[in-house]
């Protein structure tokens, strides 16, 4: 069984090779993902990634950058199809490190 952490390595590995073949939609979507499984630690909630995202945006108990984070990882698409967040891998990883921090971990 896998961990929470090498689920996250799963999808960084995905999100890497998606930045090599400039999909910038399925590196959207593995930082979406990576973000959502570390705020299943925090939140012990369903899979809905995006209303996890949600969770954390709202939760004054977060810090400021996390949750801009995950403001801009949860936001849609615009009608130019570009999204707000320039980095998406680097707002997950933000919110991955701030999870791994309350959990002790740093794998």
């Amino acid at each position: 069984m896998e961990t929470w952490n090498d689920e996250i390595a799963v999808e960084l590995l995905r999100a890497q090779q998606a930045t090599k073949e400039h999909n910038n939609g399925r590196l959207r979507t593995c930082a979406r993902r990576m973000a959502g499984i570390a705020l299943m630690q925090r939140y012990a909630q369903s899979k809905d990634f995006v209303a996890l995202l949600r969770l954390a945006m709202n939760d004054t108990g977060v810090p400021e950058e996390v949750r801009l984070a995950a403001e801009r990882l949860q936001s849609r698409l615009r009608p130019d199809f570009s999204s707000a967040s320039t980095d998406p891998l680097g707002d997950a990883l933000t919110v991955v490190e701030f999870v791994r921090r309350l959990a002790g971990t740093t794998s």
